[in-house]
């Protein structure tokens, strides 16, 4: 028995075949809206898509968004026919044509139906007029030369969509699409690079600015830089808009184009009429204004390439989400006046920002900025229909166009047909009308940045979502009235951290552009505050604007030690909260355990309390950058638990199938500053308890301490050393063979990728090593500095081997007096006293687990920041070292150091000083007998399985079987020790996954 789908494809074949010439008719008598009604709905139908809407699900969650000229033949839009949407993602679009068009010919239509799926970075874009079916790659542009059949990679005639239904229904059908590799099976279908619309266009976008900055230049010298950028972003703004407004039908096809055919006089006439029509000052001309200067030619050349067959992209779909991808991408630049020496002349080029230059730009995936803001919405709950919002780093307005989706969804949800909110735009579809998007944006919606060209985009961005889906038919028909609302007093420019400063230059007024809020039109407090602000470390902002962080240490408790300037901006939110106000932000993970945010940890415990984390781990959100990050909502009230997460992925997070956990807030630790080891499951929850139960702090039964610095590694660290007598001899780089004193030398571990665990930690070189016992009351380490006439004396040959290298070592960044002790000490010498002591744990730092070694010998070691060594040193006598090299292999502790520490691309997980020292460690009372054996065992199989593994090189082939069992025994004998004294089994840690 064939399928309904089957049978209905069937049906539609069989009465376009029974009556193809009458369809087909070069006449046109049989239009495009009857074949969509007729044919294609009904075979989106068949193919699963609900194009009715019968599930009565809101607008914006409907299977099919069909263009509203179906209803209105005369609704001169260039929209596509079919958004095929899943869970309110666009997916994919459909272009339909009646069966006279001959589609597999026709350019004119192949170019709209590429250029749709490419503005909107689809894989695959449908051109139909059911006699024909056709599927377009649309990961690559469309170019001026390209034919019909470029990019097609599948076609099928009407006659064949039975016979090859299955194949039909992989690639088209809602199943296949709304499956999370459907786009996959598109990948090199054809032979050109993919290149994604966002990159294309902001190379178009680039080649514009350009242009018209050198012709604005070219034109007055005299023309600053800031008025320069400003005047290009208004010309591209302007023209941008305008063109996104005839595609939408709510201006003429042509209106740009003719205006800039017609010259200057035309066009400032076009802008004069926009400016009354819309009324957003976007269109304002002044008397003398810059832009109005640009040539003919220049704008010609913009405009020309703004429309097909030269432009690549649809402005009917490039939408607000897409325009704030862009700027952001490009707000990091700005045109630059590069003048030569002297006078006159000089040449414009793009450049990045200088406030850019110290901090890493990120564009925020539209998932992550979408679900951030759905979550905070979710958590403010239905008392605050309508939150009054404030993004406090508001950059291109991708989170304030986020929010005003939603109140949209809210506001049409929660309206009746009749109650003249809602603007009916199908058979039983209604949407809110243009007027009530307009209140929710006006009364709602604020945003502060420091950039005042941010400030103009975030502007520009919004009011280009209030025409979304909208057109001549759907705006107000009052010529009396403006159409757009003019949001200058709702985006501010200025710094939202920073409130007055006193006594400074203007120039550094400018710089750090205080922003008096009680002067501003912004609400005295928010109910709902979102954004993914700045990310600056202290010493680069102590290198842009030292004012600005003499500031916030002064004004914010969060800025302690090397704190982020983002510490400071998640401060300000949790402060300009109402009473159950929520905050939805994207900032760095690194907050839940570095020591510089243990006051935004305890702020997160006090103003306010956690409603959700999403922890992102290692993952790479921002594509290219190695930034790690975590989607906070956050309630200015009391909050028993909190949702935690570890999402795998962007999509695991954006589709909601990651496993999640509750945390009651009391399980967090009991200093409100402590670092953050939250668990993601029951099984996670049970080990950490168990191991924290009953524990000291692994800093209380040890030192951990960084190694040398020379500044200088490849002078004083010999690698292949040669022993000759009492020489060490080497040949270096340069192939030049050097001797230099043993006795002036020490082991040295330069590679530590060799070190393991349970194994004795051997030198692979050595280091030169100009010291020399003190008891010199200078001398805090115990050492001193061999003089140089000491050395020359003593070490003639080390003292010549210095000198040869000491140009380069006079150009280490070293203080005055530490230099005037001799030329070749050391850049630091806070290691010198112990550097060479042992016993001692080496461990490298940025590992995965199993990197702990014993140097029994006395080996140097140097610091080595998150990818280097470490090493403990024997604090609290009763704890032997092989008692802890036995704890820091268990996958417990592992466990905890992978959460504790910070996490690197890779799975490798750093943990420095502060992350070691926090390890939980038993507690163990040494009066008692039963503590003392537990004790005493466990460091007496830590040094036998030490010992087999030093003895497993000399092992014959014969007994490396049995060896090795013994080994494994070892380890599972040792582990064992632990799981019992925690209360633990086995299947315990198989849980962890680690």
């Amino acid at each position: 028995m064939k399928d309904p789908a089957t049978v209905e494809v069937q049906r539609l074949v069989d009465k376009f075949a029974a009556d193809e010439a009458h369809y087909a008719d070069p006449s046109g008598v049989y239009k495009e809206s009857d074949t969509r009604s007729e044919f294609i709905d009904p075979l989106l139908s068949a193919l699963g898509w609900d194009v009715a809407n019968l599930a009565g699900v809101t607008p914006a969650l409907k299977d099919v968004r069909r263009e509203e000229s179906q209803e209105q033949e005369d609704a001169a839009t260039k929209f596509p026919d079919y958004t095929l949407l899943v869970g309110g993602h666009r997916r994919m679009y459909v272009e339909a044509k009646k069966p006279s068009v001959d589609v597999t010919s026709h350019m004119e239509s192949t170019r709209q139906a590429r250029r749709y799926g490419y503005t909107d970075g689809h894989p695959i874009s449908v051109l139909t007029n059911f006699r024909d079916l056709i599927v377009y790659d649309t990961s690559f542009p469309i170019a001026t030369a390209d034919l019909p059949a470029t990019g097609r990679i599948y076609r099928w005639n009407y006659t064949e969509f039975v016979g090859r239904l299955d194949e039909i229904r992989s690639i088209l059908s809602r199943a296949a699409v709304a499956g999370a590799a459907w786009h996959e099976q598109f990948r090199g279908k054809s032979p050109q690079q993919p290149i994604p619309a966002d990159e294309e266009f902001i190379k178009h976008f680039n080649q514009w600015r350009l242009a018209l900055g050198r012709d604005l230049y070219g034109q007055d010298k005299s023309m600053s830089e800031m008025d320069l950028n400003d005047a290009v972003q208004r010309v591209l703004n302007r023209l941008i808009f305008v063109r996104m407004c005839e595609d939408r039908g709510i201006e003429g096809e042509r209106t740009l184009r003719d205006a800039a055919a017609g010259g200057s006089t035309k066009v400032t006439t076009l802008l004069n009429r926009l400016h009354r029509r819309y009324n957003t000052g976007l269109f304002r001309t002044r008397k003398g204004e810059v832009s109005l200067k640009v040539r003919d030619t220049v704008i010609n050349s913009i405009v020309n390439n703004l429309y097909s067959p030269q432009s690549p992209f649809s402005f009917a779909v490039l939408d607000a989400t897409f325009l704030g991808l862009v700027y952001e991408a490009t707000l990091a630049e700005h045109l630059v006046i590069v003048r030569p020496t002297g006078r006159g002349g000089g040449s414009v080029q793009l450049r990045e920002k200088r406030e850019y230059e110290h901090r890493e730009v990120v564009t925020t995936p539209q998932e992550l900025v979408d679900r951030t803001v759905g979550q905070a919405i979710e958590a403010l709950g239905p008392a605050t229909p309508e939150p009054t919002t404030l993004d406090f780093a508001v950059g291109s307005g991708r989170f304030l166009l986020a929010v005003l989706d939603r109140l949209i969804q809210v506001a049409t949800a929660a309206h009746a047909p009749g109650s003249g909110k809602l603007l009916k735009v199908g058979a039983s579809e209604y949407r809110l009308k243009f007027e009530e998007k307009c209140r929710l944006l006006v009364d709602n919606l604020y945003g502060i940045d420091i950039d005042y060209n941010a400030v103009e985009v975030a502007k520009f961005s919004l009011l280009v979502r209030l025409l979304q889906d909208e057109n001549k038919h759907t705006l107000p028909a009052s010529r009396t009235t403006s159409i757009l609302p003019d949001l200058d007093k709702n985006i501010w420019c200025g710094n939202t951290l920073v409130r007055s400063l006193a006594g400074v230059s203007q120039k550094q007024a400018e710089l750090t552009n205080p922003l008096d809020l009680a002067s501003t039109s912004l609400p005295s407090n928010a109910d709902l505050i979102v954004g993914n602000p700045p990310y600056m470390k202290t010493e680069d902002m102590k290198k842009f604007d030292p004012v600005e962080l003499d500031y916030l240490k002064t004004h914010y408790s969060t800025s302690f030690q090397q704190f982020d300037k983002y510490f400071a901006f998640v401060e300000f939110a949790a402060n300009f909260l109402k009473a159950d106000g929520v905050m939805g932000i994207v900032v760095p993970n690194k907050w839940m355990t570095v020591v510089a945010a243990k006051g935004l940890r305890r702020l997160l415990r006090s103003t306010v309390a956690l409603v959700r984390l999403d922890n992102f781990r290692e993952a790479q959100v921002f594509p290219g950058k190695s930034i790690y990050v975590c989607s906070v909502i956050a309630k200015k009230s009391a909050q028993g638990t909190f949702t935690y997460s570890e999402p795998a992925s962007i999509g695991d997070y954006a589709g909601g199938t990651g496993s999640t956990y509750s945390i009651s807030s009391r399980r967090l630790p009991t200093s409100s500053q402590g670092a953050w080891v939250l668990p993601t499951s029951r099984a996670e929850e049970k080990v950490l308890r168990a191991i924290h139960k009953s524990s000291i702090p692994l800093e209380n039964v040890i030192e951990e301490r960084n190694g040398i610095q020379t500044s200088r590694g490849k002078v004083y660290v010999i690698k292949n050393p040669r022993f000759v007598g009492k020489l060490v001899e080497w040949t270096d780089s340069s192939g030049q063979t050097w001797q230099v004193e043993r006795a002036v030398t020490r082991p040295y571990l330069d590679d530590s990728k060799g070190l393991r665990s349970h194994h004795e930690v051997a030198a692979d070189s050595v280091i030169l090593f100009p010291y020399q016992r003190s008891k010199s009351a200078a001398a805090t380490s115990g050492w001193a500095v061999i003089p140089e006439k000491a050395l020359k004396r003593k070490y003639p040959l080390a003292h010549k081997y210095f000198l040869h290298h000491k140009p380069e070592l006079d150009r280490r960044s070293m203080s005055a007096g530490e230099r005037k002790k001799a030329f070749y000490i050391y850049g630091r010498t806070q290691a010198i006293g112990y550097a060479a002591q042992a016993p001692k744990i080496f461990y490298t730092n940025n590992q995965r687990g199993d990197k702990y070694g014993l140097d029994t010998t006395g080996i140097v070691f140097a610091s080595g920041g998150t990818g280097g060594e470490v090493c403990l040193f024997p604090k609290d006598l009763n704890y032997s070292l092989d008692f802890v090299l036995g704890l820091l292999d268990q996958a417990p502790i592992e466990c905890f150091l992978r959460k504790r520490g910070s996490v690197f691309r890779g799975g490798y997980f750093a943990r420095g000083t502060d992350v070691i020292g926090d390890t939980p460690v038993p507690k163990l009372d040494f009066t008692k007998a039963a503590d003392r054996t537990f004790h005493d065992d466990v460091a007496a199989e830590v040094g036998r399985l030490r010992a087999l593994n030093m003895k497993t090189p000399t092992v014959s082939p014969r007994y490396e079987r049995r060896h090795l069992q013994a080994i494994e025994t070892s380890k599972a004998t040792l582990a064992g020790m632990f799981l019992g004294r925690w209360g633990l089994t086995a299947r315990d840690v198989q849980a962890l996954d680690l």
